[in-house]
């Protein structure tokens, strides 16, 4: 996977979260920060994510259910600033993360 920078791109990365528990009559997308390099970017989005896992991980009795749970209760984060670039996948990092929190190395 190729490595993108802030030198390949003219603005900056920004990071917004998309919640379904913000008031009506605000915007879903509250911007939770703005970064000079995407690996910063990208590890504002890991945050979120792992965030909300720690705070559901020992409830959920197994990985898929702790993806079900961020699916319907949790914050999506987004970078936007290098559109059309594959940066972070929420959902593959989601997934990822999920079977580590249930299915640690070393434990059967």
């Amino acid at each position: 996977m190729t490595t993108y920078s802030s030198s390949n791109c003219y603005q900056k990365f920004s990071v917004d979260v998309f919640s379904e528990r913000r008031p009506l009559s605000e915007s879903p997308w509250l911007r939770i920060g703005e970064f000079d390099d995407l690996s910063q970017a990208v590890n504002s989005c890991k945050k979120v994510v792992d965030d909300f896992l720690s705070s559901r991980g020992n409830v959920a009795e197994s990985a898929d259910q702790l993806v079900a749970d961020f699916l319907h209760h949790g914050d999506v984060p987004t970078i936007n600033g290098v559109e059309n670039l594959r940066t972070f996948d929420v959902y593959e990092y989601l997934t990822e993360r999920s079977s580590q929190i249930h299915n640690p190395k070393g434990s059967n």
